[in-house]
């Protein structure tokens, strides 16, 4: 698959090996869990094209295409990038991301060269055309967990096991 995808597992998850113990302890699976997780991420990087900053909140380089549309937004032409996020979660973790081929060179940048011809040429907003040898994109990264994604990821944990507890009577 062409594309990029973040996973969540326990392995390094602080906190989240004892969730998954009450879980079994309440005779469930963690699927609950990770489903919870799976949604947020997805949530969270949908809520990062809104706000134009990557997970470490820092604005992305705003395009040069949006720049000239006025409040035009970076990532946003047609979407297809924004709605093709999205998640998958089963017993044994979640992940989340886009399937999307380009979506690499956005996520962690990229310096694109001519294959054949000796350069690239662009119609550029406004109808004019450009010719150059090469054109860097910047990293605009929208996949990724911080901080406060880690705390609210917590969180929809505890409240899964709240609800198993719940559901199985109080346990």
């Amino acid at each position: 698959m062409t594309g990029i995808v973040i996973e969540a597992r326990t392995d390094g998850l602080e906190g989240l090996g004892g969730a998954f113990a009450r879980m079994a302890a309440l005779g469930q699976q963690p699927r609950p869990i990770w489903e919870a997780i799976g949604q947020y991420g997805e949530s969270s990087t949908r809520l990062r094209f809104k706000n134009q900053a990557g997970p470490d909140r820092k604005r992305w380089v705003p395009s040069i295409r949006a720049q000239a549309s006025g409040p035009g937004r970076t990532l946003i032409q047609k979407a297809r990038l924004l709605r093709s996020i999205s998640h998958n979660a089963d017993n044994s973790g979640t992940s989340w991301g886009t399937n999307v081929i380009y979506a690499g060179v956005h996520q962690f940048g990229a310096v694109i060269k001519a294959k054949s011809a000796g350069a690239l040429r662009f119609r550029m907003p406004g109808g004019g055309f450009v010719t150059v040898k090469q054109v860097t994109i910047p990293a605009r990264p929208y996949l990724g967990v911080n901080a406060e994604d880690g705390r609210e990821m917590l969180a929809l944990t505890n409240d899964a096991i709240d609800l198993a507890a719940r559901n199985r009577g109080g346990a």
